[in-house]
């Protein structure tokens, strides 16, 4: 493991979904961003990149490379790939849905859903709490089970030997460890990356719920949005994953991993998702984008995973991961009325951050900042 680097809300989203309606770019910008793309692609040794784009109501799919090596067909906005660690913001929308609800609040104690004492999920007296876990700041470690402990395969790439390790482990386990866990610092001291505690946020979900992750996930965000499975998607979809190194690798499947890394969509699911956040309608999302923890210098802050930042187009809310073959990046501009979703089946070295880059080459062709030093024009 690593990285990642209600009911009522059904027939709300089939009022609040923004317009879906299809791009006419200008020529100048479209033919300008497909040159970023290939040029991304190329200068990363990328396998395939897909990037899907919400400006004003339009959408727009720009699609480079090919989902696999050895087969050669160029991926379409309907290529799956795996999402990594932007299965977080999911699992944290559920839990908005939740507090807006009445069924839970930020402020609870984590421990207060898991059926059992757990002293050990405090620290300096204060206890993780729900906001800990989707604010990033529970300060538990990133990953159990260790997979520092996992011996070669010969004949298998180490990463697929991590998979199918994390594949194969499951709740039980995963609470049986849990007692043995505390957190390195005072819970809401400062963000860190920890997959623990989206594994524990799944578990809270269910319990809260009493359904599984993947139900609450198809009912609350998937059908109501109109998107494909992102636990069981179209096998004929599937993009092929590729290591740095260029290991091919096989599918990342693994239920305890669904809240951060193993969920699987396309540009055109994601891209859904993204401009329904977008436009900040519904109340959970609004919560959802609340700041929750701020840099010392104020640049930046924390809502429930959302990075929220402020730039030359305006607010800025982003996340993203990576899995061992796949990087991710969502970036939202709710100022500028512009998503954007990028997916690469090829995490090379600084996957995630590369995206980034591309996601900020793609905003300056759309939304160029504007140069306020300029002389003004003679009138």
């Amino acid at each position: 493991m690593r990285r990642a680097s209600t009911r009522l809300l059904s027939g709300l989203l089939l009022i609040c979904l923004p317009a879906l309606a299809p791009a006419a770019p200008d020529a100048a910008a479209d033919a300008k961003l497909r040159e970023v793309g290939r040029e991304w692609l190329e200068r990363n040794a990328g396998v395939g990149l897909s990037v899907g784009v919400y400006d004003k109501g339009a959408r727009q799919f720009y699609n480079f490379g090919v989902t696999r090596l050895d087969a050669g067909s160029a991926p379409t906005k309907d290529t799956v790939y795996e999402v990594g660690a932007l299965a977080k913001t999911m699992a944290a929308q559920i839990l908005a849905r939740a507090v807006v609800e009445g069924r839970a609040s930020l402020n609870d104690e984590v421990s207060r859903y898991l059926g059992a004492p757990f002293p050990n999920l405090a620290h300096s007296d204060e206890p993780i709490r729900l906001l800990h876990l989707v604010n990033m700041t529970s300060q538990l470690l990133d990953n159990i089970p260790d997979l520092t402990q996992v011996r070669p395969v010969p004949g298998e790439t180490q990463a697929a030997t991590y998979m199918r390790v994390v594949a194969q482990y499951n709740q039980e386990e995963f609470l049986r460890q849990l007692h043995r866990v505390m957190p390195q610092r005072k819970p809401g001291t400062a963000p860190g990356q920890s997959n623990v505690a989206s594994m524990l946020l799944g578990v809270v979900l269910e319990k809260i719920y009493g359904e599984p992750f993947e139900t609450l996930l198809a009912r609350e965000i998937e059908k109501p949005l109109r998107m494909g499975s992102g636990v069981s998607p179209n096998a004929r979809l599937l993009a092929r994953g590729y290591t740095d190194g260029g290991e091919e690798l096989p599918g990342f499947d693994a239920r305890m991993a669904h809240t951060w890394g193993s969920l699987r969509y396309s540009t055109d699911d994601l891209l859904r998702y993204a401009s329904w956040q977008l436009v900040e309608r519904d109340a959970s999302v609004k919560l959802a984008h609340q700041s929750t923890w701020d840099t010392p210098d104020g640049r930046q802050s924390v809502a429930m995973f959302w990075i929220r930042s402020e730039t030359p187009q305006g607010r800025r809310l982003y996340f993203s991961g990576s899995t061992w073959g796949f990087a991710s990046c969502v970036e939202l501009y709710p100022d500028a009325q512009l998503a954007l979703v990028l997916l690469s089946n090829k995490d090379a070295s600084g996957g995630q951050e590369g995206l980034r880059l591309l996601s900020a080459r793609f905003v300056e062709v759309l939304r160029p900042a504007l140069d306020l030093s300029a002389e003004p024009p003679k009138q």
